[in-house]
């Protein structure tokens, strides 16, 4: 399969909206809002297996932790939407202009007997197919450079622990 203009033309472009978007996300969600999602997700993960174990005394300390746990939740769900709306213009912006600039037609011919749904369309590739398979392959690695991955930290709520709603114990 030989690249053509259009095909480095899109992966370029792939490239940029990846940056873009997890820029955004880098300055949406600060370091304390990504700890902060960590914390939840383990919150939640101690509170599944509780249940599971049906554990009454580690249900009742959990218990006790939840509304701090769900203001935080509820302040990151405001940042989420903010992050998906603003991510959502530049994207569906992006293909409206794609679609409308590339078309239809192939841009690519796929390999014999190869087909993924989405992606390949009667034996070629077309903008939107090599777009998917370019933001699998770009958009993942830059996120991930961008906005590496955070390991909870162990903080008690209403000792030490800073969230916007919350004010320090006097």
């Amino acid at each position: 399969m030989t690249l053509t203009a259009q095909a480095i033309e899109i992966m370029l472009l792939t490239v940029a909206l990846s940056l873009v978007t997890a820029l955004i996300r880098r300055k949406v969600f600060t370091r304390e809002d990504m700890v902060l999602m960590a914390e939840v997700q383990e919150y939640q993960r101690e509170m599944l297996k509780a249940v599971r174990q049906k554990d009454a005394k580690a249900l009742q300390r959990l218990e006790k932790k939840k509304e701090y746990y769900q203001r935080v939740q509820t302040r990151l769900m405001g940042k989420n939407m903010v992050l998906m709306f603003s991510t959502l213009a530049i994207y569906l912006s992006f293909l409206s202009w794609a679609t409308a600039h590339y078309g239809t037609d192939p841009i690519l011919r796929a390999p014999p007997d190869f087909y993924l749904p989405f992606v390949v369309e009667q034996g070629g590739i077309p903008f939107f197919g090599w777009y998917i398979l370019s933001a699998f392959a770009f958009g993942t690695l830059l996120n991930r450079l961008i906005n590496p991955p955070v390991q909870p930290v162990r903080r008690q709520p209403g000792r030490g622990g800073r969230v916007a709603d919350e004010k320090p114990e006097s």
